[in-house]
């Protein structure tokens, strides 16, 4: 083994050297685009005089063109450079993290196959000393242990013989362990990384990813993948990381632009923001649907976000109107609004379809069925309204030539009359003019009207008419419950406010009269935590990305908000519509928390089936029952300081709503820093953090302190919250309740948790 530690040392030393001698030289490349850069913008400055001021100097536009044909290439040069040096500066702190040796089936002898985050080769070898972790060759680092193994190459299915695994851990230039693996990445390594201190940002997982989750980041063929799995089974990971794979696989017609990443919200973004970069690839652009529906609505409505509706749900329970309210927001969010919306789209079609004759001093300007011909053949290629812009505008232009007629015409008629005849030809003209206007008027303005329609007086129309929607919805709500919920969406409307659960109706009903913005240069989308999509919000990113593939990560059991979400999964299928075009990938493992936290939080939903996980242990989750606010604060303060002192630094302490979470901030900031997440804009930064509970999720800590105070979690609409928030937790979980057990842990063996009194 001594022998073999030597030489291990001795590859990794030829690695690092390769490593340092390619950074010199892009050192080296990148002083001389510099200094390239400055020489060419100075002889351009001199020789084109300012570049250029003469534009009808033809040989200064040649000069000058030559000269910007220059800069380009050399950035170009530059960029590919620049990323290179990232590459290797990542490679130098950790060059590679495994090994497989593989002979080829026909071939004498194995191959070294060393794998790191990113290709190192010898220019003038050829030998290439690391592979990337996603080349397809890699992909046996993660699927198979020593034995019969094969990968997918662009030549067709390589097979062999695996013959070696091993996995490293490089620090500071030397192999501080390496170990031979004959079962699983699993144990030690991996037990070691879950292990430790959460740091601030999420991070890679390319030395641990397992063989469930390299399958979903390496799905090629299919337009449509479903990554379903527990909490902890790194679905955000994989979506991260896939995304890094496809980025690599289609690098000669993909980059980072043409990608886009929809997350829960702007803290979520935040979090997620080191992966890819750590990876060595750009960031792609990530954003939320409120972001996008507040672009593109464009409003001078009030719109109210899910901080409203949860806070709604959560504390406002005997409001006056919040059973109507919640009804409501569960119609909006059902599969059977989404196919109501589409019934009136289509009935709007009709509608806006039928068009009346333009016709003045019996003579037809335009004739309905003129107009109908122009809606529904000449100008189909258009959405609804700019058809209707389309038709409107050729009205007018009709109406101005009958007015230029008819000024003709009276010219001729009265230019015998003395009245007339005394006038010069220009006041007579004007004089014609008037009239005519006055006598075209009421035509002018009715073709005006063409069009002008509002989206939200058209979606307002659908309230208005109960009966009518009664009917889109195929009867399948009552008339009273119809008429409860048009009452409330009319009395939000009136008011200037566009709550949550409207705003993905209206985008729906936009993006169907105006049509959607162009997304062309999309070519693939990443949606997280799909379970708390709607239907219609998920119909509106299918029709926004005509062109797209899709990664869909999310889990049921996950869902915040009970009354609006994606109801199931197989919904996906049907909204993006892509049979033989799509996968559904369930991940049956958690990864985040200890063995004790995991159990304790699949019984709190009573989880039957037989989830894996890692068996990492820890300590029993604990309650502590306090009997007020002040003794909780006093008790979290002395939990944190411990958890701090056994070396955890990501404590979150999670409120259920934003007057709970405000309320203990005010107390514990006293006592211990902290600092307050109650805006789903939020940064996401280290330490102890007091967060609302449905901005929790996505996230996860060293330590989750759950609270469960004068608001408790009840009924079974809170039960996935709950869950929720206690699955955030990585090493310790506490939960802090007045009085009493909390609802859901009743039920659950005591011998899963502790309870201190």
């Amino acid at each position: 083994m001594q022998n073999e530690r030597t030489a291990e040392e001795a590859r990794l030393k030829k690695t690092l050297d390769e490593i340092n001698r390619q950074l010199r030289v892009k050192y080296n490349d990148k002083l001389a685009f510099e200094k390239n850069m400055r020489e060419t913008y100075k002889n351009m400055w001199e020789e084109v005089e300012g570049a250029p001021v003469n534009l009808n100097d033809p040989e200064q536009l040649i000069r000058a063109k030559f000269y910007l044909d220059d800069m380009r290439n050399m950035e170009s040069a530059f960029k590919s450079s620049a990323r290179k040096i990232k590459y290797l500066e990542k490679m130098r702190d950790n060059p590679y993290f495994g090994r497989i040796d593989f002979r080829e089936d026909g071939e004498d002898g194995p191959e070294q196959i060393y794998i790191g985050i990113s290709t190192l080769q010898n220019e003038n070898s050829l030998e290439i000393l690391v592979y990337d972790w996603r080349a397809p060759i890699s992909s046996m680092f993660y699927d198979y242990e020593p034995g019969r193994a094969q990968y997918s190459s662009p030549s067709g299915i390589i097979k062999g013989n695996l013959l070696l695994k091993r996995q490293y851990r490089i620090k500071n230039d030397r192999i501080e362990y390496m170990f031979d693996s004959d079962i699983k990445i699993d144990d030690e390594i991996l037990q070691e990384i879950l292990g430790q201190s959460k740091d601030e940002k999420m991070k890679s997982i390319v030395t641990t990813i397992q063989r469930e989750q390299n399958r979903a980041i390496r799905d090629e063929g299919h337009r449509l993948l479903i990554v379903e799995g527990p909490a902890g089974s790194g679905k955000t990971s994989v979506a991260l990381h896939r995304i890094a794979y496809l980025l690599y696989r289609y690098r000669d017609s993909l980059d980072s632009s043409n990608v886009v990443i929809f997350s829960p919200n702007e803290m979520f973004n935040d979090y997620i923001s080191e992966v890819l970069p750590e990876l060595g690839e750009e960031n792609v652009r990530r954003t939320t649907f409120m972001e996008y529906a507040k672009n593109s609505l464009k409003t001078k409505f009030k719109i109210y976000g899910l901080n409203h509706q949860m806070e709604l749900i959560l504390s406002f329970k005997d409001s006056l109107y919040y059973r109507d309210i919640i009804e409501a927001i569960r119609f909006k969010s059902s599969v059977r609004f989404l196919s109501a919306l589409k019934k009136y789209t289509a009935l709007l079609d009709n509608k806006l379809g039928n068009f009346e004759d333009f016709s003045i001093r019996n003579k037809t300007i335009i004739s309905a069925a003129e107009q109908a011909y122009l809606f529904h053949k000449e100008y189909a290629y258009l959405p609804f309204l700019p058809r209707l812009i389309k038709i409107r505008n050729r009205i007018l232009f009709l109406i101005k030539k009958g007015e230029e007629e008819r000024i003709a015409e009276l010219m001729k008629q009265y230019e015998s009359r003395p009245e007339w005849s005394d006038l010069k030809p220009a006041e007579r003209k004007s004089r014609a003019a008037r009239i005519v206007l006055k006598e075209f008027k009421p035509l002018r303005e009715r073709a005006r009207q063409i069009g002008k329609m509002k989206i939200i007086d058209i979606y307002r129309e659908l309230f208005l008419n109960v009966d009518l929607l009664q009917t889109l919805v195929d009867k399948q709500e009552t008339a009273e419950t119809l008429a409860e919920i048009s009452k409330i969406t009319l009395r939000q409307i009136n008011k200037g406010r566009l709550y949550l659960e409207d705003l993905a109706p209206l985008l729906y009903l936009q993006g169907k009269l105006n049509g959607m913005p162009n997304t062309a240069s999309i070519k693939h989308v990443i949606i997280d935590e799909a379970q708390d999509y709607t239907p219609v919000q998920m119909q509106i990113i299918r029709e926004l990305f005509p062109n797209s593939s899709f990664t869909i990560v999310g889990d049921l059991n996950q869902s915040m908000n009970p009354y609006a979400n994606i109801g199931n999964l197989s919904t996906l299928t049907e909204i993006f519509d892509s049979p033989g075009k799509s996968v559904h990938i369930k991940m049956g493992r958690s990864y985040r928390s200890t063995a004790e936290i995991t159990r304790f939080c699949n019984r709190i939903l009573s989880i039957e089936q037989n989830i894996e996980f890692v068996d990492r242990k820890g300590p029993l989750p604990y309650v502590r029952i306090v009997r007020d606010m002040n003794e909780c604060v006093e008790k979290l303060s002395d939990d944190i300081r411990k958890i701090t002192e056994e070396g955890y630094h990501s404590i979150a302490v999670i409120g259920k709503n934003i007057e709970e979470t405000r309320d203990i901030y005010r107390l514990l900031k006293t006592v211990t820093a902290c600092h307050l997440v109650v805006k789903e804009d939020s940064e996401f930064t280290a330490g102890v953090t007091v967060i609302a509970s449905y901005l929790a999720k996505g996230l996860e800590f060293d330590a989750a302190l759950v609270l469960n105070l004068s608001n408790p979690y009840e009924g079974t609409e809170e039960q996935r919250l709950f869950y929720t928030v206690c699955t955030r937790a990585l090493h310790r979980l506490g939960i802090y309740t007045l009085n009493t057990l909390p609802e859901y842990i009743k039920n659950i063996p005591e011998d899963m948790y502790s309870v201190i009194r």
